[in-house]
């Protein structure tokens, strides 16, 4: 008997204990509502959570801000700079192969009238034609001069002479987004040649008319003096044909600085986009949880809101 009352003595005292321990914890406060402030902090989290991905889904950014991603926005405008750098340079280097392809279809007029002129000048040379039929061959070989003359004096882009060996100016292209001139340009100043007859010393200048050329052939030329204005036309032809080829060559180069930028273009875009772009199916799960969240603390903080309430009870 005296251990059964000893037994229910320790029960008692167990029961009232957690009795205690629940009117702690339990208790009844008015002027400070913890349950509110936790809820309200809840709701505060969700609602900054839901405007985040709302405003990553519409802007399709998951960095809008420096806040969002601090050294990744760092990252990402370098990789801009890079990018637009090369967009700016590819741009330059267009001009500069268009600029060459006017050059190159004035060396192509200009090759196609010598040699006509040399096949001209191979017909004179056979003797079997009278004084005045050799001369309408050479007539035609002196207007074809004049022609040259022509293609070289209006070989023109954006205004600056190509073709006559006029141009001042030293044309360097930017090919490259950097400072550094022995990386990022390209000189073609070698490439413009001078097509003038004079140059190309197959012409001497007419009298009455000042800036012409002829050949300095006649219907009395010998077949010798013939063929020898042929050598000066052959050594024309092959002048005029490696410096061509040297524009050709500027244009591959120039080409391939092109095609090299691009390449460099997608993996800067790609690298740009892990850091900045929105991954669209994360940021709408974000959202529905947020969503989730942002209606469940709405409707504790409604009801911890209430619980101050219950100490009217009390007064009654």
């Amino acid at each position: 008997m005296k251990a059964f009352r000893s037994i229910k003595k320790m029960f008692t005292e167990l029961v009232q204990k957690k009795e205690r321990k629940r009117e702690n914890i339990m208790g009844l406060y008015v002027n400070t509502n913890i349950n509110s402030m936790i809820a309200q902090r809840s709701l505060t989290t969700a609602t900054s959570g839901m405007q985040s991905a709302i405003k990553r889904l519409s802007t399709g950014l998951r960095v809008n801000q420096a806040g969002d991603d601090a050294a990744g926005l760092c990252v990402a405008q370098g990789l801009e700079t890079q990018i637009r750098g090369n967009k700016r340079a590819m741009l330059n280097i267009q001009d500069g192969l268009n600029m060459m392809y006017i050059a190159e279809g004035g060396m192509s007029g200009v090759t196609e009238d010598l040699q006509r002129i040399r096949e001209l000048c191979i017909q004179a040379a056979n003797g079997v034609y009278s004084e005045a039929q050799q001369q309408t061959l050479i007539n035609e070989i002196d207007e074809r001069i004049k022609d040259i003359d022509v293609i070289a004096n209006t070989t023109t882009f954006n205004g600056l002479n190509i073709g006559n060996g006029t141009i001042q100016k030293k044309v360097e292209l930017q090919t490259g987004s950097g400072s550094d001139g022995a990386n990022n340009s390209i000189e073609i100043t070698q490439a413009l040649t001078d097509m003038n007859t004079s140059a190309l010393g197959i012409g001497i200048e007419i009298a009455s008319q000042p800036g012409f050329y002829c050949s300095g052939l006649s219907g009395t030329s010998t077949g010798d003096e013939i063929r020898a204005y042929m050598e000066k036309l052959e050594l024309a032809i092959n002048k005029i044909s490696e410096d061509r080829s040297k524009l050709g060559a500027y244009q591959n180069r120039l080409q391939s600085a092109s095609d090299n930028l691009s390449v460099m273009n997608e993996n800067y875009s790609q690298a740009k986009s892990q850091i900045m772009d929105t991954d669209m199916a994360e940021e709408s799960a974000n959202m529905v949880k947020y969503q989730v969240l942002q209606q469940t603390s709405a409707a504790m903080l409604a009801q911890a809101n209430q619980i101050p309430s219950i100490a009217m009870q009390l007064l009654q």
